[in-house]
């Protein structure tokens, strides 16, 4: 088996890691459990997925006004699978969203959806952190009560 996992580069300004640490702490509530930061950026950009491109592009031309980008470097472990859900929100997004290249949009998509993760119902986030299981459960690394909750909505899909 190759590498399921790898690490996101993030580039942050205070207020930057201020909103992953909200996301990161509104996500560890709502499902009641201790997270790896990985599983916050996942579900963010799974949420992502969801909202209209018009209002992605819109954050993406207006990121560095936000105040949210900057020079400190986080860096979050995801299973590699995540590289999947940034390709398809770019494919969405077209070639308007890709002005700098792959990796470029990768890390702006990362603060858009976080951006937008915060500001969603909770049961959007919830659905989200579902989706995130069904997708990747196999490469995370979660409790016995995650593991149920994964077989339950996999017997739900079915």
């Amino acid at each position: 088996m190759g590498r399921v996992s790898r690490t996101f580069k993030l580039k942050l300004s205070p207020a930057g890691v201020e909103l992953f640490v909200d996301c990161h702490c509104r996500l560890g509530h709502l499902v009641n459990e201790l997270l790896p930061s990985g599983n916050t950026l996942y579900c963010a950009l799974l949420y992502l997925e969801h909202v209209d491109t018009r209002i992605i592009a819109d954050d993406l031309k207006t990121l560095k006004e936000s105040g949210l980008g900057g020079d400190r470097v986080c860096f979050v472990g995801a299973p590699l699978s995540m590289v999947d859900v940034i390709s398809r929100i770019a494919e969405r997004l077209g070639q308007g969203g890709q002005t700098r290249g792959p990796t470029a949009l990768g890390s702006r998509l990362f603060i858009v959806a976080l951006k937008r993760f915060r500001l969603a119902p909770s049961d959007a986030i919830i659905k989200a952190y579902d989706a995130m299981l069904s997708e990747a459960g196999d490469y995370l690394k979660i409790g016995k009560t995650l593991r149920s909750r994964r077989t339950e909505l996999s017997s739900i899909g079915q």
